[in-house]
């Protein structure tokens, strides 16, 4: 069984190669894992934290963020669905273009 922590490992490597001042997406996605605006917004609003977007350079910041949104958004779900949800947001895991993102977060997941 891949832990949540194991998880978000393969997603840091497949975003940004480790990199916590990766910039993506136009300048929209920063920080290992890639974060927008969007997703920290949401995740303060579900759990009530006061996370800025600029702290998703920060390693454990942008880790705690990604687990509250997978574990709000992937209650009862597998590590494959987790995974394409956090590519392609709460229904990514419905969506064929995520199928090539799930390929390579799973070549990572120990």
């Amino acid at each position: 069984m891949v832990t949540i922590s194991n998880l978000i490992s393969a997603l840091i490597i497949v975003e940004s190669s480790g990199n916590d001042m990766a910039i993506g997406d136009n300048g929209k996605a920063i920080g290992p894992l890639q974060i927008h605006k969007a997703v920290v917004l949401d995740v303060n609003r579900i759990t009530g934290s006061h996370y800025r977007h600029q702290d998703m350079t920060n390693r454990v910041a942008a880790r705690a963020v990604c687990e509250a949104y997978l574990k709000h958004y992937g209650k009862g779900a597998t590590t494959e669905q987790l995974a394409r949800r956090w590519n392609g947001g709460p229904k990514g895991d419905t969506k064929s273009a995520t199928e090539a993102y799930w390929a390579k977060v799973k070549k990572h997941l120990k």
